[in-house]
């Protein structure tokens, strides 16, 4: 299995934020990931990221356990991540942002033109801008772009997404569905939490929820649409209709 958790449980304090989480996705799957706001599936994210080690359970990737693993060495080894947040080096052009990345955040990073692979990662994610433009200029959705070329530009094999398509209208929706299949198509398996569902419905090969910090159930997105137990904690009746 490409990537694994088992019994995944991190607590903070008397909370218990992420309780036996386990997930199993496979090589070129994208894998949804839906619940209520506090539900836990950021800090989940971030137990698989590297960001927080979790109190028990095990962290799995490409058949090594990599639980509590530093994020830059997870990155090194194929695991690329955006957050809800969007993070840049304001001071930064866009070529620079991303020749940062694939000069340090790429296994790779001592072969070839740092500076070609930025414009080409730039290109693929169809950045709108020019390449020299200051990243604490640009809007929110050009920062996600951004963003996402950062990732590509470390030649992840695993993408974590958490709320890429928040923010966006429904006019670009279609656009962005597109841009994540392409990655996809690239030989990039992704993770996408999210709470548009006209996104994640687009995008998703299984979805799994998350409610309360425990996973309720998992499954293709109509069945998950129509699953009762997600529409109670989640979705809501109105989605019926």
């Amino acid at each position: 299995m490409f990537l694994k958790t088992e019994n995944v449980v991190k607590k903070f304090g008397g909370l218990i934020a992420v309780n036996n989480v386990s997930l199993e996705i496979k090589q070129g799957e994208i894998y949804g990931i839906i619940g209520p706001n506090g539900a836990g599936k950021t800090t989940f994210l971030n137990c698989v990221s590297g960001i927080y080690k979790p109190e028990q359970g095990s962290v799995f990737f490409k058949g090594k356990e990599v639980t509590g693993i530093k994020p830059y060495v997870l990155t090194r080894m194929g695991m690329g991540r955006t957050y809800q947040i969007v993070r840049s080096f304001s001071k930064m052009t866009a070529l620079d942002n991303v020749k940062v990345a694939t000069v340090f955040g790429n296994k790779k990073h001592h072969k070839g033109n740092p500076e070609e692979k930025a414009v080409h990662m730039l290109d693929a994610v169809g950045f709108p801008l020019p390449v020299e433009t200051v990243a604490g200029t640009m809007t929110t959705l050009q920062l996600k772009y951004l963003e996402l070329a950062r990732a590509l530009a470390t030649d992840c094999e695993l993408l974590l997404l958490d709320e890429v398509a928040a923010g966006l209208s429904p006019g670009e929706l279609p656009e962005f569905i597109s841009l994540i299949k392409r990655i996809r198509d690239r030989g990039v398996t992704i993770i996408a939490i999210e709470h548009v569902m006209k996104f994640i419905m687009g995008i998703c090969d299984r979805i799994g929820v998350i409610h309360f910090g425990e996973k309720i159930t998992e499954g293709k997105p109509d069945d998950i649409m129509q699953n009762e137990a997600v529409i109670e904690a989640y979705l809501g009746k109105e989605t019926l209709h």
